[in-house]
């Protein structure tokens, strides 16, 4: 008897509604369970302190009388760092179960328990033994070509996104440029229930404003010029599966009303076409904006934020988690080269110490050109660039003390550079037989435009595409700044 309780799983239950106990009460022993109930925080500090045997789960609810779930999950966890914990919220506050998870917990259950199917499959999978999760979870994330450090930041982020890849919510994923948005997406896909449909997506900034809505939504024939037949949208493309939308801050407001729409009812329809389609679609979308900043400056609904923004998930910059720099770096190179290039250990702490701005992305182009040049079967550290030996983040070690005004510094270039290109013209004119110098003086004045022109659209992606602060920016007024963007 003795040596039948002590293979029996030990579970942990604490609630203080008689009903949800009973329940469980009865649930686990039907499984061969050592039950133990605490009805209060009290009593939970109570059977810490006298039970030095661990147990194996912990079912705890989120709110209690005298204490918070969060807080004593720390102290489960503390106490024994094994038992997997379950968060039990009546409340369905998404953001406080995905907190939970973020602390540890092993997943939420939402109450009232309905899908009884879906909560036994939950709870037999923390009871089969979760040693080893840990190591599963790098692997299938790896799968889709995400690699990291055992002591990476961006563990985390993957342990809550394959938590939240079952869940009927929608996530909003931000990062840098680079950091690998649609890598996360494609994983979080995997790993739901929708894997076996479509992952669909698409790049708001990469399609023009007067394509994005057919290629959104689809069109009929004859709906516009060139429509020569029907087509489908990338939401009726995705039905049933993921529809992911990377840098959706790109999408114009003509597009935002329609998304709106779309994630409130799931319905739409073609361009050309009075009938309303309906879409089942996951939709997972990802930034490189602060689109909170974006709302402020109302360059973005904050009704379509608050939809997009089920749960966000963030990915830390490379710069951030130095140590997966050398893993991601060889990871690449096995599955490029084969295994048959390897990375110095020199190689992979200069590679550490960079900073990369471009982030994977960047390390990846480096590692290509890099193999290209010297065609290498150990990479060294003198294969790579030079301008890795300084850092992103101090580009100061190169610049004078004293910078120079910005106003003088672009003087000195007008007078140089125009100086040459003004002899030139003039070299080229007076050898001309026949010029008509009006239509030359025409189009020397229409440089002017230009310039202007191309220096504001540099300059909008620096500024989150706000016109406002780059007017203040650059001393003109808004309604002069809009002039010279629709000057032809």
């Amino acid at each position: 008897m003795n040596e039948e309780r002590m293979k029996m799983r030990r579970v942990l239950l604490i609630d203080d509604e008689a009903e949800v106990t009973s329940f469980f009460r009865y649930f686990f022993e039907d499984k061969n369970c050592d039950v133990t109930i605490a009805n209060s925080g009290k009593e939970v500090d109570q059977l810490l302190q006298r039970h030095p045997s661990p147990f194996h789960l912990a079912l705890v609810d989120l709110k209690l009388p005298d204490a918070n779930g969060l807080d004593l999950l720390g102290k489960i966890k503390t106490r024994h760092p094994e038992c997997e914990v379950l968060i039990m919220t009546g409340y369905s506050t998404v953001k406080s179960a995905v907190s939970a998870i973020q602390a540890g917990a092993r997943d939420y259950l939402e109450k009232p328990f309905d899908d009884l199917e879906s909560l036994e499959n939950i709870i037999q999978s923390v009871l089969r033994n979760s040693s080893g999760n840990a190591e599963k979870l790098n692997r299938q994330a790896a799968e889709y070509g995400i690699v990291y450090s055992p002591s990476s930041p961006l563990q985390k982020v993957i342990a809550v996104a394959e938590k939240l890849a079952g869940k009927a919510i929608n996530i909003l994923i931000e990062g840098e440029t680079g950091t690998g948005k649609e890598l996360l997406a494609r994983f979080i896909h995997g790993s739901s229930l929708r894997v076996q449909y479509p992952f669909v997506g698409i790049n708001c900034g990469a399609v023009p404003e007067s394509l994005l809505e057919s290629e959104l939504f689809g069109h009929e024939k004859g709906a516009f010029s060139g429509a020569i037949k029907s087509r489908k949208g990338y939401f009726e493309l995705a039905n049933n599966g993921t529809l992911f939308m990377d840098e959706v801050g790109e999408a114009p407001p003509s597009i935002q009303v329609k998304l709106l729409r779309v994630l409130e009812t799931g319905e739409f329809m073609r361009i050309g076409s009075e009938q309303i389609q309906r879409s089942n679609v996951r939709f997972i979308s990802a930034t490189n904006r602060n689109l909170e900043t974006e709302v402020e400056n109302k360059q973005f609904r904050a009704d379509l934020l608050y939809r997009l923004e089920g749960v966000k998930l963030s990915i830390p910059p490379l710069r951030e988690r130095p140590e997966d720099i050398p893993l991601i770096a060889q990871s690449y190179l096995d599955k490029k080269y084969g295994g048959e290039c390897r990375l110095d250990s020199e190689a992979a702490e200069m590679l550490k110490m960079y900073d990369w701005p471009g982030n994977v992305r960047q390390l990846l182009n480096v590692l290509n050109q890099t193999h290209a040049i010297h065609e290498c079967k150990l990479l060294k550290a003198d294969h790579l660039p030079s301008y890795l030996l300084q850092p992103a983040e101090n580009p100061g070690k190169s610049m004078p003390v004293e910078k120079q005004p910005v106003e003088e510094q672009i003087e000195e270039f007008i007078e140089r550079e125009t100086g040459q290109f003004v002899q030139n013209l003039v070299d080229r004119l007076s050898q001309a037989e026949r010029i008509d110098l009006n239509k030359v003086m025409e189009r020397v004045r229409k440089m002017d435009a230009e310039i202007g022109k191309r220096v504001i659209e540099k300059k909008l992606s620096g500024t989150k595409r706000s016109r406002q602060l780059l007017s203040e920016e650059l001393n003109i007024s808004l309604r002069t700044l809009r002039y010279i963007l629709n000057e032809k």
